[in-house]
């Protein structure tokens, strides 16, 4: 939440002192005009947006499996600095593919995230330090369908730093770290690193009220080795890949229709991978269970976006 700083400054005054001063010495000096009051930090906000998507794809895999998705949050800010907010969206993650043979994911119903930490902007630079659970309601119970199938819950929670610094009203450049000790639950460890670019075109819209930007986000997952006891195959090592998105968004007021490309260097194509061998389902499937919700996607999403003192 930016700061403005609001100065009031009467140069047409003092100018004019200055021009007659000449013909009108007799007139003592103009009074110095106080500079406004900055505005005072609300105490507290309450932001809130939906989004209606053709697709949710996270670190470019997708989450509904190529189906469209409907999102939700709420989040409260307090004095400026700390928040907390939930997030919700609908998911597909079936424990048996389109082959009849099983994928071992567990049907969770919906992603659930909760999160929270502190945020505050210092002129052009923002720092966000803070945690998010993700939590998916609806899970079929571990080795319900056999042993080891599913596996694991996929609940986890990742720790996250993303500074970003705004260099005029046009470029913006940013950066997002998360960490987890066990990466949807599978006992992997996982670090996501990433860089993001956005440039702001809307200054020069000829519209009142509608925006356009493109943005960008190139990034890389670490992933370790799995610690799943309780299966009949020994640990291995979760593919660590690059994703990368690009985009272009139109904004009006709190609304913003975004089109955006998604990509990775996960492949369906069968492979090998350390720890496994052979994987008919390349390093997606060996990641997501599923060997079809990576690769390119063009995904198209309108989002509604604002809070409770923008409504007033």
């Amino acid at each position: 939440m930016n700061k403005i700083a609001v100065v009031a400054a009467s140069m047409l005054l003092a100018g004019a002192a200055s021009v007659g001063a000449a013909g009108a010495a007799d007139l003592s000096s103009p009074m110095p005009v106080k500079a406004a009051p900055a505005p005072e930090t609300p105490l507290w906000d309450v932001a809130f947006g939906v989004k209606l998507g053709t697709d949710y794809v996270f670190r470019g895999i997708s989450q509904t499996d190529g189906n469209p998705t409907v999102q939700g949050y709420a989040e409260l800010r307090l004095f400026d600095w700390v928040y907390a907010g939930i997030f919700a969206s609908n998911v597909d993650f079936p424990p048996i593919n389109q082959f009849g043979g099983f994928t071992g994911l567990t049907d969770a119903s919906a992603e659930i995230d909760l999160y929270g930490g502190l945020r505050h902007t210092w002129g052009a630079f923002t720092a966000d330090v803070g945690f998010v659970y993700y939590y998916y309601p609806g899970e079929i119970a571990v080795n319900s369908l056999g042993a080891g199938i599913p596996s694991v819950n996929i609940d986890y929670w990742e720790v996250y730093f993303k500074p970003t610094y705004v260099f005029n009203d046009v470029f913006t450049v940013g950066a997002n770290l998360y960490y987890t000790n066990s990466y949807a639950g599978s006992g992997s460890t996982g670090t996501y690193l990433s860089g993001t670019a956005k440039i702001d075109f809307t200054k020069w819209s000829p519209v009142k009220d509608v925006g356009f930007y493109i943005s960008g986000e190139l990034g890389y997952q670490w992933l370790g080795q799995t610690d799943l006891g309780n299966i009949f195959v020994a640990n291995y090592e979760l593919p660590s890949y690059t994703t990368w998105n690009v985009g272009a968004a139109f904004t009006y007021k709190a609304a913003t229709l975004d089109l955006r490309y998604y990509g990775s260097t996960l492949t369906s194509s069968p492979s090998y991978v350390s720890g496994v061998g052979f994987a008919s389902m390349g390093t997606c499937g060996v990641i997501s269970g599923l060997k079809n919700v990576c690769g390119d996607r063009y995904v198209a999403s309108l989002s509604f976006d604002t809070s409770f003192l923008a409504l007033k």
